[in-house]
């Protein structure tokens, strides 16, 4: 994401409730239960935009995020990671991109005894970085996505689950020539998912933001207002159609993002939309904060109700 897309079409964000956290909010206590007088079905934790690198800061902090959630009194029962998980694979030799998932699999294979879910990012698709290697890389079988699904154990590009009474969703945004967005097999396969159990709160979790004001803030930020057009490459350029499709379906009560590194909460109704920031900060760089956003990961409790609570963790990134 360090290479934003341009803006392609104009846009007004409007009829959102909005939050945009900085980095020097205290976050709650994150070993005491979130809600009151409600039951809580399950606790997850949140991570995102990890962009893993073979250096000792980015494999320290990752370990340090996965042993302070393993050892949590009141720990999740799972942990969503939604993308970039390594720090690119994009315009990478195969070298390289071995190289970035076994500092992963070092860390996550010691540090982690929880479950595991993750959505792909658009760095976590491998191609070349020039047309002969590209071309001699389209006949390995980690091409494109299948790397990632493979080292990640995903069931597809995109699949669901339950847990507890929530049902969970994981969507591939990585598709679209121009920005992202969901394919039509997808979509159609999502309609159908929804479909199934009406009554079960649905948690969808995906890299790229649904809804963001995030990604406005961040182009704005660094360009004049007067060129300032619909964020194509940090927002789904189909969010229209995926709102009016969460409208029709109630039981769809939340949507985990990262991709922006910025910290953002929607709510859009009856949705809240969370994009809880990046764990590598400003991709592992000096500063370690991104503009006034530092490295941090989200714990959430979801409740039988549908409700929600979360909590931003902003660890501690010295090495």
């Amino acid at each position: 994401m360090a290479n934003r897309r341009d803006f392609i079409k104009k846009t007004a964000l409007a009829g959102m409730v909005t939050s945009i956290i900085p980095s020097w909010l205290s976050a709650k206590a994150v070993d005491a239960p979130l809600g009151k007088n409600k039951k809580r079905a399950l606790r997850i934790a949140h991570i995102t935009d990890v962009h893993m690198l073979d250096r000792a800061n980015a494999e320290t902090c990752l370990a340090r995020v996965l042993r302070e959630i393993n050892k949590m009194k009141d720990k999740p029962e799972l942990i969503i990671n939604t993308g970039d998980t390594v720090m690119d694979e994009n315009k990478q030799t195969v070298e390289t991109v071995e190289t970035r998932w076994a500092s992963w699999n070092k860390v996550a294979k010691v540090e982690n005894g929880l479950p595991l879910y993750s959505a792909i990012g658009n760095h976590d698709v491998w191609y070349g970085p020039d047309e002969t290697l590209d071309a001699a890389y389209k006949k390995d079988k980690r091409y494109g996505k299948q790397w990632v699904i493979s080292e990640l154990k995903l069931p597809n590009r995109y699949y669901a689950f339950e847990k507890n009474g929530w049902k969970f969703i994981a969507l591939d945004s990585i598709n679209g020539d121009h920005g992202y967005q969901l394919d039509q097999e997808q979509f159609t396969w999502l309609e159908k998912e929804l479909s199934k159990n009406p009554a079960m709160p649905v948690c969808i979790f995906n890299h790229v933001p649904i809804l963001s004001m995030g990604a406005l803030l961040y182009y704005t930020k660094r360009k004049p207002l007067e060129e300032v057009k619909f964020p194509s490459g940090d927002m789904h350029d189909d969010h229209q159609r995926i709102k009016d499709l969460f409208f029709k379906n109630k039981q769809v009560k939340m949507a985990l993002s990262g991709h922006v590194h910025y910290v953002d909460a929607v709510e859009y109704l009856g949705v809240k939309y969370l994009c809880n920031g990046a764990v590598s900060g400003n991709w592992w760089g000096n500063p370690l904060a991104l503009d006034e956003f530092a490295p941090v990961y989200a714990i959430i409790d979801l409740y039988e109700d549908g409700s929600s609570d979360y909590s931003l963790v902003y660890y501690d990134s010295k090495v």
